[in-house]
């Protein structure tokens, strides 16, 4: 098992690195990172001088729309790009006669994408400047919930899509759900805001707000991670009839 993931783990780098769009997508977090730490402290002393508007506390909505919505969509999008170059190079195809099973290559490709997740939703937040350290610990468990969503986001694309070109297209076009709507809940007054509970990136969105606010935020990832592995059973099953 040890070497089958040592040889997936080569294949995606090639993969990667053949693809500039693929490495544009990868780091295009740290264009986002360089815009608020550059860019938010004039914004916010211009606001606070013209309107007497301090935007301290709106922090957790900005850090929610450029970066914690922005890493599933980003991982997500890419796990289901290179398992749709793979699908194309009938590589999922051949895994049908070999060792290595298919659930095993997709546990595989979930585990990263879930890693990578929170590796990029609690270093990006935190590389931002703008993410008190007391909020680590409960951020670093909401990226669970927000890695799940990444793997969502991933069967999404790959059980519509029957090519890159058609990924792209699912992609742009769910991204803008995935990392746009759940930002309206934040101005919804309380409990109405549960309607955009059918979005699976509110969860995490939802308890790191709670964290920022220090409410009980733990319903919320528990919450999220039964809800959106709930809608993978299907995702995954498709994508299986699919290969």
């Amino acid at each position: 098992m040890a070497s089958a993931l040592a040889v997936f783990g080569r294949n995606d780098l090639r993969g990667i690195r053949r693809e500039p769009l693929l490495i544009g997508v990868l780091c295009a977090p740290l264009g986002w990172i360089a815009l608020l730490r550059l860019g938010v402290p004039p914004v916010e002393e211009m606001v606070q001088e013209r309107y007497g508007v301090d935007l301290v506390p709106y922090y957790p909505v900005i850090l929610t729309a450029f970066l914690l919505l922005t890493s599933p969509v980003v991982i997500g999008g890419l796990a289901a790009l290179l398992i749709l170059d793979e699908r194309d190079g009938r590589t999922l195809s051949a895994l049908r006669v070999s060792p290595v099973s298919l659930g095993r290559f997709a546990s595989y490709r979930a585990g990263m994408a879930m890693v990578i997740t929170v590796l990029y939703t609690v270093g990006t937040m935190y590389g931002s400047g703008m993410l008190p350290a007391d909020q680590l610990a409960g951020l670093s468990v909401v990226g669970i919930s927000n890695g799940w969503c990444a793997v969502l986001f991933a069967l999404l694309i790959v059980s519509i899509a029957s090519n890159k070109v058609e990924g792209l297209a699912v992609l742009r076009g769910f991204a803008i759900v995935l990392a746009g709507l759940p930002l309206v809940a934040y101005f919804v007054p309380a409990h109405y805001d549960l309607f955009f509970g059918v979005i699976p990136t509110y969860w995490p969105a939802k308890a790191y707000w709670l964290v920022a606010e220090g409410g009980p935020w733990w319903w919320y990832v528990i919450a999220g991670l039964a809800y959106n592995g709930v809608l993978a059973i299907p995702l995954y099953r498709r994508f299986r009839r699919g290969v």
